[in-house]
């Protein structure tokens, strides 16, 4: 007896790669001297969880020939982390920017971003806490805050 796959339009199929939710990501941040067992972040924004903007790996130059010269280019890799106010993991950002300012030091930091949905693993090494919104904006409800950090080194795995 065969198996009969019936294709139902607007609906994927089990073992489509339809899945690409984000509500099962997970991130945890190391903070050496802070807290350098890692804390899993929770409670993320609205509509964002965090971003990652787009990395140039190239420089370009063009001559006044019209000839285009190339070369690799390492980059900063830049993550920014948005929180709801309510959110418990404002505290552990908190303690890590309050550390900074009071011991006028930096800490450096990871950040693992695991996503099941699409099998992949995130890895942001030897980084700092470069900036954040310490205090929710105040309107009808308390706004989100956002944290960003620079990365030295950034690698995907399969999982």
């Amino acid at each position: 007896m065969s198996d009969i796959t019936v294709a139902i339009p607007g609906v994927a199929s089990a073992d489509s790669n339809a899945d690409i939710t984000s509500a099962n990501a997970e991130l945890v941040l190391i903070a050496a001297g802070v807290f350098p067992a890692g804390v899993a972040l929770q409670m993320f924004s609205t509509d964002q969880s965090y971003t990652m903007p787009a990395v140039n790996i190239a420089q370009t130059q063009m001559g006044v020939d019209g000839k285009m010269v190339s070369g690799y280019l390492p980059s900063i890799y830049s993550v920014s982390i948005m929180l709801q106010a309510a959110s418990p993991s404002r505290f552990f950002l908190s303690t890590l920017w309050e550390a900074m300012t009071s011991n006028r030091c930096v800490y450096a930091c990871g950040l693992v971003c695991t996503l099941p949905s699409v099998g992949q693993r995130f890895v942001w090494s030897n980084g700092v806490l470069k900036s954040g919104v310490i205090v929710p904006a105040g309107g009808k409800v308390l706004g989100a805050t956002t944290w960003s950090f620079d990365f030295e080194t950034f690698e995907s795995v399969r999982i």
